[in-house]
């Protein structure tokens, strides 16, 4: 009966609308484009071609063209769009991968996250000695590291022109099981590389 029930609920959870600030977010790219078409404007569109000119600008995926046989140590995974509302009403698209269709690899990928509680300490000891404390929001963090991961996907509808095309991922993006671990081992070597200790 709990099995049904989670069925029931799951069902439902992917079809019942999402509201944020007012404003509908959908699910994938079809409904995407056609809350654009609906509404009368891009906004949702824009949202993703500014994702893929960043993602192509990081040079994410390494393009293998139309028909390309990979090699069997390669997985085939799929991207999908995540949406959302930001409070001032910008529209976001985040490309993200299925990195649950890939093995569990044998190497340890953990990698730690802070606490707000962990924030407020240093916080509070850098105030009550005296120090200064940075602070920096680096965009698309994942995407500045490489990943070792071999994964490739085929580009969906919302690659434009290489819609079709074999992708292999080059960069740790969001939604892959080690992408974490990479962003972190590369943010230590530049610190270090900086002087920080």
């Amino acid at each position: 009966m709990n099995r049904l029930l989670n069925q029931a609920k799951l069902q439902s959870f992917h079809h019942y609308k999402v509201y944020k600030f007012g404003v509908e977010v959908p699910r994938n790219h079809d409904q995407a484009m056609e809350l654009d078409c609906m509404i009368g404007n891009i906004k949702w569109l824009d949202a993703e071609k500014l994702e893929l000119s960043q993602i192509h600008e990081y040079n994410t995926f390494i393009d293998k063209g139309k028909g390309f046989d990979m090699p069997r140590s390669y997985t085939k995974i799929r991207l999908h769009m995540v949406y959302d509302v930001k409070h001032d009403g910008r529209h976001k698209a985040r490309m993200v991968a299925g990195g649950h269709m890939t093995k569990t690899p044998v190497d340890s990928i953990y990698s730690g996250v802070v606490s707000l509680k962990g924030i407020r300490t240093i916080l509070f000891l850098a105030e009550l000695n005296g120090l200064d404390s940075w602070a920096k929001d680096i965009g698309n963090a994942y995407l500045e590291a490489l990943t070792k991961e071999k994964v490739y996907i085929i580009a969906g509808p919302e690659f434009g022109d290489l819609e079709g095309h074999t992708l292999v991922i080059n960069k740790a993006i969001y939604g892959l099981r080690s992408s974490g671990l990479r962003w972190h081992k590369k943010l230590e070597d530049t610190l270090r590389d900086m002087g920080f200790v």
